[in-house]
């Protein structure tokens, strides 16, 4: 064979290889792509935890009289004192430090002020008793937990008189010692501000923005000692959160919110509290995944294992969420309610229903659900519990 003959065997010998190689290329290329589309579903961690704001508001709620009312300022005070939430936000950051939640969503985060000597309305109380979230910030800090918060809404804010040494020949102001029918012994004047809250996880696979809030406009309305009007203001906050995508794993954005609903007077408030979240406008209308966690002061069928929800219309609300609007259960129940703070008042009771609820909507799989602070042996000093709750952890899944 002369050399342009071979020449021309080896051009068609590399045209054909060269073809072949394309054609492959050519059949790789789909399972290239194929493989690319196999990517996991992104994960996020939830959990909601009411604090407890440390005593029964009942008594004031109740009064049928000033001095009555000044007499239960001081009582809710002693209680919100002998709780000790200095011991009980320890047990609570270790809850959250061992759990990881991505996101938290945390209820009564009370803040206590007060102001000695009482004038009352004078001048509003400003001394610091007790921070809830400063003081729940530093001892997740302490615990090597680093969170922060995204957002936080004051909500229920009142001052009353308080006679914390039950003498009404002690005290000062209008309802201390003063000259004059109400000679309450009215020592200082207490301040309770609720608040809600949302925590995000430092270095988590979440990134957080659009931080919301907004009050309910159907509220719990008492007069207070049959003469002052008082609106128990409640409401909700948001934010929205992004999943960014990996090689291995989608990206996903989605709106988490936080809640807390009525718990006193008739049951028909927090379910027209419920169903102005998903009215026109409400947060939890989004064309984004959804996640919404709260004390929603209702439960279903499901959550009736002992003696509570015995009030009529007590399942209203969470009817509402899920039979109206389509809300999935994602967490394991029972969450509710220890009598008490002490371990030695609770004695062998065990929480038996539920009111802090993780929901998700449209789709969204539950891996993995725990109740927390449901071990009344696990104390801090003084015997206290970590909160009158348990709080609700859930791993999820989009779809």
């Amino acid at each position: 064979m002369n050399h342009v003959a071979t020449r021309s065997a080896n051009r068609s010998r590399s045209l054909l290889l060269a073809l072949f190689g394309l054609a492959v290329m050519a059949l790789l290329a789909p399972a290239v792509g194929s493989a690319a589309v196999q990517k996991k579903e992104p994960k996020v961690s939830v959990m909601t935890r009411n604090l407890y704001l440390g005593a029964d508001l009942g008594p004031a709620l109740e009064a049928k009289s000033i001095c009555d009312a000044v007499d239960a300022g001081g009582t809710i005070i002693n209680q919100v004192d002998l709780s000790n939430f200095p011991e009980r936000s320890k047990l609570l950051a270790a809850e959250i430090a061992r759990a990881k939640p991505s996101l938290v969503g945390l209820q009564e985060v009370a803040l206590w002020r007060d102001q000695t000597p009482s004038d009352y309305a004078t001048t509003p109380a400003t001394h610091v008793r007790y921070d809830f979230l400063q003081l729940l910030q530093d001892q997740l800090k302490a615990s090597g937990a680093k969170y922060k918060v995204v957002v936080s809404q004051d909500e229920f804010d009142q001052e009353l008189p308080a006679d914390i040494d039950g003498k009404n020949n002690t005290g000062s102001g209008p309802f201390g010692t003063d000259p004059g029918p109400l000679q309450c012994g009215a020592d200082i004047d207490g301040r309770l501000t609720m608040r809600d809250v949302i925590l995000v996880k430092k270095g988590s696979n979440v990134k957080v923005s659009n931080p919301q809030m907004g009050h309910f406009t159907n509220l719990f309305q008492v007069k207070l000692a049959g003469i002052l009007d008082i609106a128990v203001t409640r409401g909700w906050v948001s934010v929205d959160g992004k999943i960014k995508s990996t090689e291995k794993t989608r990206g996903a954005k989605f709106r988490f919110v936080n809640a807390h609903l009525e718990a006193f007077g008739d049951p028909a408030i927090r379910e027209a509290q419920a169903r102005e979240m998903f009215a026109p406008g409400g947060p939890l209308v989004t064309k984004k995944q959804l996640i919404f966690v709260g004390d929603i002061n209702s439960g279903g069928p499901k959550d009736r294992v002992g003696t509570g929800f015995t009030t009529p219309g007590d399942e209203g609300a969470y009817n509402a969420f899920t039979q109206d609007f389509g809300l999935k259960n994602m967490g394991t129940r029972q969450t509710c309610c220890y009598p008490d703070v002490f371990a030695s008042a609770i004695g062998s009771y065990r929480f038996d229903h539920t009111v802090d609820h993780i929901f998700a909507k449209p789709k969204m799989s539950l891996i993995r659900s725990f109740v927390t602070g449901n071990d009344p042996t696990v104390t801090g000093a003084g015997g206290v519990v970590a909160s009158d709750h348990g709080g609700l952890y859930a791993k999820l899944q989009f779809k």
